[in-house]
């Protein structure tokens, strides 16, 4: 082999970790969809598309057995579900999407997102998918939008699984409550890095570790969503005052587990024994030294505690 061939030769592996590291810094958005491509296989879940109206619905689905349906929380996508995903696959069919506005799904910023409109929309979802009855679950405003589906569609629904659900507006005020009451910038909406890294602060007791090339993709997409972020809130606090979840919720006769951190600072984990006090067939979970998201601090017991309600066994 000629001097040549051998130079070449030991150029190749240092050309394929020069290329590697220009993608990995200078692609974040590429290098996280092929991380959260694996992550979705390893939970058994593939990525579809279905147009309702006039809506184009992109969601999560996978796993065997009966239906249980995902919906996230605000600033949120499809993916939040993927950690726990991988324990709950073998017990159920997991269908998670990106609600209207957000994620991969339409997001029109002249739309309505009110708790409501959100609910009609996830009928008509699950009627183009052909589901009669399924379990849902939903996290803070999903867990709003879950809780009041249920009230209105409950001859659908199996069970509930609420996750620290937003609306309960008799629980005790969340530090993120009093801090708007008192005028302050509204953590939940990303501006600059340095608010996104407040928010994590926030929302967890023990927050994941996130690469920081991954990390930056993260704050972008945070900030660019800022604007039709700011517009959902707003529609989601004024649906509250109207219509609170307590007065949805009283007397439903639907199997219900509540599921809360008791470190959460932005829904007050009060909220759990009030919706306790008014589901006759609930139970109640606080999870200890957990933030406002349980499925991604503690995925496996989240599950757990899901399983056990239902009484699907060890995930």
């Amino acid at each position: 082999m000629s001097k040549m061939a051998k130079k070449v030769i030991i150029a190749i592996p240092i050309v394929i970790v020069a290329i590697g590291f220009v993608v990995y810094f200078l692609f974040p958005g590429p290098v996280y969809k092929l991380l959260r491509n694996r992550v979705r296989e390893a939970a058994g879940l593939e990525q579809k598309h279905i147009q309702v109206d006039a809506w184009r619905i992109t969601y999560l689905d996978g796993g065997r057995g009966q239906a249980l349906i995902l919906l996230h929380g605000f600033g949120a996508n499809k993916d939040n579900w993927t950690p726990v995903a991988r324990y709950l696959s073998p017990h159920f069919r997991l269908i998670a999407p990106d609600l209207p506005g957000f994620g991969e799904s339409s997001r029109p910023m002249d739309a309505k997102y009110s708790i409501g409109a959100q609910v009609e929309r996830l009928d008509q979802f699950v009627t183009a998918l052909r589901i009669e009855r399924f379990h849902l679950g939903g996290h803070s405003m999903g867990g709003a939008i879950a809780g009041a589906y249920a009230a209105k569609y409950g001859y659908k629904v199996n069970s509930l699984w609420l996750i620290a659900p937003g609306g309960v507006i008799s629980a005790q005020p969340s530090e993120l409550a009093e801090n708007l009451v008192a005028g302050h910038q509204n953590i939940l909406i990303v501006e600059t890095p340095e608010d996104y890294d407040r928010l994590m602060t926030f929302v967890f007791v023990h927050k994941p570790y996130i690469p920081g090339v991954i990390k930056k993709y993260f704050i972008s997409e945070a900030i660019h969503q800022r604007p039709l972020n700011e517009i959902i809130f707003n529609q989601i606090i004024a649906a509250w005052s109207s219509e609170p979840l307590e007065r949805l919720l009283k007397d439903l006769p639907i199997p219900a587990l509540i599921l809360w951190g008791d470190h959460d600072r932005v829904l007050h984990v009060s909220g759990a024994s009030v919706l306790a006090s008014l589901l006759p067939k609930s139970e109640t979970v606080i999870m200890e030294q957990v933030g406002h998201a349980p499925i991604l601090e503690k995925p496996k017991a989240s599950a757990q505690f899901l399983l056990d309600f239902l009484g699907k066994g060890t995930p």
